[in-house]
């Protein structure tokens, strides 16, 4: 699949099927995090309105304000809904929203940082360490786009200038 139809499409059959596309060894599967159900009185807006601002500064309080409840309230109904506690739930969502860069782009490591909401590129390789057991390189490695425009450009025989 990842020669036929790509490497975002092998990603995503890979992810369904959980397994992985191309394996070095050593490294946590890649399966993103299930998505909690709406109801009445869910906090789907607000986390949907999170995640429209992972690449911004997100504090308890913010999220709380939000959601128009105590930080104390939103953070237990959080916890109740996804399994996980605000922050972390933000983690989460800022690495698989770096996965996804780095699979898709070739934007620089420190671009993919600061963009995802993480700041610095060491502040992304100890997150990818302790979540993925892998670093944001090897991870583009494994799972990115086998070949960057410039050097498919020049396989296809076309300039990239």
């Amino acid at each position: 699949m990842r020669r036929d139809r790509g490497t975002e499409v092998a990603n995503q059959i890979a992810r369904g099927l959980v397994a992985a596309p191309h394996w070095d060894g050593g490294q946590a599967q890649y399966v993103p995090a299930p998505v909690a159900a709406a109801g009445e009185a869910s906090l789907s807006g607000t986390r949907g309105w999170a995640l429209d601002r992972l690449g911004e500064p997100l504090t308890l309080r913010v999220l709380a304000q939000h959601a128009g409840l105590s930080q104390r309230t939103f953070m237990r109904r959080f916890t109740e809904e996804t399994g996980t506690t605000p922050l972390r739930g933000l983690l989460n969502a800022r690495l698989s929203w770096a996965r996804e860069v780095l699979e898709t782009t070739d934007h620089p490591v420190e671009r993919v940082a600061r963009d995802c909401g993480l700041g610095t590129a060491a502040n992304l390789w100890l997150h990818f360490r302790r979540a993925l057991r892998t670093t944001p390189t090897a991870y583009r490695r494994t799972l990115g786009r086998s070949t960057s425009p410039r050097s498919a450009c020049s396989q296809a025989g076309l300039r990239a200038d």
